[in-house]
């Protein structure tokens, strides 16, 4: 029954996949799994109608969930009663969180809090069921808008959220309570456990407790959190199968020590459950493993035992059909695929005795049961993190998660007992956070691969469930599969090196300038510039607990997916923040070989954070000026500017001309009207098929005389939408219109991407 509950899973998956995803390779992998059924697992023809069926009531079910998901509003509304139905999450000066409108649609609300006194107040006041009076404006979500970003728009989608309600004021002394029911209640008294732990547990260990007991990794510092990301460990954080077991079986336990029978504990854990499941944030992982523990329980509880295959099977199917969009979930993904490979493959860890090397067996299954997903997210994993869980799990599992619980119910009840338990938990919090910490600057602890082709998942799941199959008859007899991992893992690893293709992309930064060159064959891979905002004092109770970086939100994750290594040269045109502002996360975070600055600028870079840095690393810092060039793979970059020390730094701009994929690109930073004067004297046939356009399409650059010689065929504008400046100014519009020049702007068309093979390429845009 197992074996077809889960061969009936896979059919609904292609189900719900079909209504977004409805093209030939879907049809084809769909055709290849019947045939599968047919000849290899023996269905007959009536077997496989049923597979038929049911991959039409999930698509059936997919489409009902998305014309449910049909929103009331036009755009232009102002006033709203919001109910909070989520979390209210205060983070510095900004209250955001998922509310009900009274037209019954689910909003993201994005609130400015005023001063320090309204923070504490809304902290205190705030809670879920709350309906307030609110005026504001409704804005759409932003898509994605670099190659391989988070899809914020198709996110909310997914969630039934189609508008952000940015409000302007709300009437907080007007508020009611929406009722009060069970639910409601419930995840309010979340919201309690999780303040009185912030209140009364030292900071280093708070976000780790309130994450281990109530699922939310919000208040846990976000550098420890990118270290457990980097390491694989992250899902030690996430309540799952590990701490409802753990609390299911203590509480049977207690329960048949003080005498209650077998079967009123099953009754009394079914209804535990649910409540659990709130008290938790049902999260994907949690709903998945409350369900398979209430089926358990309950089939159970009628002596209908059922097996850990089809109790998986059954919840799958059951949560896809309610909630199709769930399939989309990172979390949902792991945890089905962790818990499925771990359940299928328990013959094999069983086969060795030593309970160390069990463990061992298991993190490795469950790291290559998550490969796939984990590369097409995050485009990299953590091949450390295989031995780091042996350590890890047993600490949390049987020390940090109990230690935890215990600790928090002691000092509710006898807050002076339980205080030391509290200072003991803390520290052992900050000793593994310190090992994760030095672990995570280890060599394999993070290894990016880059986001793999449809062809390549596909060739990854298939080696992995090949390998889980013969391993399950022998260790010897899964070599073969072994390999072919092994290949396809180098193949993936080293695509770059094998690629005949370029690119020059101009990355959406907002209001600032990054461009990254890739050269083929990995000839070399250049970013100029890296973007960066402009800073300005803050109290510090308005300062959020995680400040954007384009470096780390932006850039780094673009070069993971792209299966860039490292960067040969770091490009910084001249000392502006919207420039070179995230250069030092850059550089802290991802494997520079040389950093590149302008002549005559040295003295504004000289007490930079970045270059103190570079210097502790020992990188390779040059200085370049006009007449400087270099080749790389028969590509020619030479340098035009600066030639002398200039008072205006955006003339000092490092200009670089080079030929990619048969056009010829000048590449300007932020070079104003004058410095376009002098360029044109001392090139006087200066000419480009491809012009970035100076200091983001401003008035003091692209004068009309430098479009004429240029002749540009295209000209590529870096701009932040909605930007502040007016950019780029109307003028400059104007003259590449006259000129007859094709515009690309990051504001109206997100990230810019020229891919090229030899001499001839394409420009394409990430938004439509």
């Amino acid at each position: 029954m197992a074996r077809h509950l889960i061969l009936l899973a896979v059919s609904a998956t292609f189900g719900v996949t079909a209504h977004s995803y409805l093209h030939a390779r879907l049809l084809i992998i769909i055709f290849i799994f019947l045939c599968f059924l047919y000849f290899s697992v023996g269905l007959s023809v009536k077997a496989l109608s049923f597979h038929l069926v049911i991959m039409g009531i999930f698509l059936g079910a997919s489409s009902f969930s998305d014309h449910r998901n049909k929103t009331a509003y036009h755009g232009t509304e102002s006033q709203f009663i919001i109910t909070f139905t989520g979390q209210p999450n205060i983070d510095g000066n900004s209250l955001k969180g998922f509310v009900g409108s009274e037209k019954g649609e689910r909003l993201v609300l994005r609130y400015k809090i005023t001063s320090e006194l309204e923070q504490e107040k809304l902290s205190q006041f705030l809670r879920i069921g709350l309906s307030c009076p609110a005026e504001g404006t409704l804005q759409l979500p932003d898509q994605s808008r670099n190659e391989n970003s988070f899809d914020y728009q198709r996110y909310l989608l997914r969630q039934g959220v189609q508008w952000i309600f940015k409000a302007d004021s709300i009437s907080f002394q007007e508020c009611k309570e929406d009722g009060n029911s069970i639910p409601v209640s419930i995840r309010n008294l979340r919201l309690q456990g999780m303040a009185y732990i912030r209140e009364h547990f030292p900071e280093e260990s708070s976000g780790f407790v309130t994450a281990l007991i109530f699922g939310d990794q919000t208040y846990i510092d976000e550098s420890d959190l990118t270290h457990y990301q980097r390491l694989g460990l992250v899902h030690l954080l996430a309540i799952s199968g590990l701490h409802v077991s753990f609390l299911t079986g203590m509480l049977f336990y207690f329960g048949i020590r003080v005498g209650i029978t077998r079967e009123r504990m099953m009754i009394a854990i079914l209804v535990f459950l649910p409540i659990y499941m709130l008290l938790s944030g049902a999260s994907p992982s949690v709903v998945r493993s409350c369900l398979m523990a209430m089926l358990f329980f309950l089939l159970l509880l009628f002596k209908k035992p059922i097996s850990a295959g089809a109790a998986i099977g059954t919840s799958y199917m059951a949560l896809l059909f309610f909630r199709p969009n769930m399939l989309y979930d990172i979390g949902f993904q792991l945890s089905f695929a962790v818990t499925f490979s771990i359940i299928m493959s328990s013959s094999i860890f069983l086969q060795y005795p030593k309970k160390t090397t069990q463990l061992f067996i298991i993190s490795s299954i469950c790291q290559l049961a998550s490969l796939p997903i984990l590369l097409f997210h995050f485009f990299e994993v953590s091949l450390l993190g295989v031995f780091l869980n042996v350590l890890y799990v047993p600490i949390y599992s049987i020390i940090l998660l109990p230690f935890s619980l215990i600790s928090l119910l002691i000092h509710i009840v006898l807050p002076s007992l339980g205080q030391p338990l509290i200072s003991l938990l803390n520290f052992t919090f900050v000793l593994c956070n310190k090992a994760a910490d030095g672990a995570s600057d280890m060599p394999l602890a993070s290894i990016p691969f880059g986001k793999p082709a449809f062809i390549m998942m596909a060739l990854l799941v298939i080696s992995l469930l090949g390998l889980y199959l013969t391993w399950d008859v022998s260790f010897e007899k899964s070599k073969i599969w072994r390999g072919i991992l092994i290949v396809l893992l180098l193949l993936q690893y080293n695509l770059q090196r094998f690629s005949p293709f370029g690119e020059v992309q101009i990355i959406d930064v907002g209001q600032g300038d990054s461009i990254l060159i890739i050269l083929p064959f990995n000839h070399g891979n250049y970013l100029i510039d890296t973007g960066g905002q402009i800073t300005f004092p803050i109290d510090t109770w308005a300062k959020k607990r995680k400040k954007f970086n384009t470096a780390d939100d932006i850039i780094i994750p673009l070069l993971k997916s792209k299966g860039v290594h490292q960067l040969d040269k770091l490009i910084l045109t001249h000392p502006d923040a919207d420039h070179m502002g995230s250069a030092k996360e850059l550089i802290e975070n991802f494997k520079v070989r040389e950093i590149i600055i302008g002549g005559w600028s040295e003295e504004h870079y000289r007490d930079m954070d970045f270059v103190s840095m570079a210097r502790d690393k020992e990188m390779k810092m040059t200085v370049l000026k006009r007449g400087d060039h270099w080749v790389a793979g028969g590509a020619p970059f030479a340098v035009l500017n600066p030639y002398e020390k200039e008072e205006n730094k955006n003339d000092s701009s490092i200009v670089l001309f080079t030929e990619l994929g048969g056009l010829s690109w000048l590449l300007t930073g932020d070079m104003g009207e004058e410095g376009e004067r002098e360029l044109l004297n001392a090139f006087p046939q200066l000419q480009a098929d491809i012009l970035k356009v100076g200091h983001h399409g401003s008035k003091t650059s692209s004068s009309t005389p430098f479009l004429e010689q240029l002749q540009p065929k295209a000209a590529l504008i870096s701009v932040g939408k909605d930007n502040g400046y007016g950019h780029p100014h109307g003028d400059v519009m104007g003259n590449l219109e006259e000129n007859g020049i094709k515009v690309f702007r990051t504001d109206e068309d997100g990230s810019i991407i020229y891919k090229y093979y030899k001499s001839s390429g394409t420009f394409r845009k990430i938004l439509p």
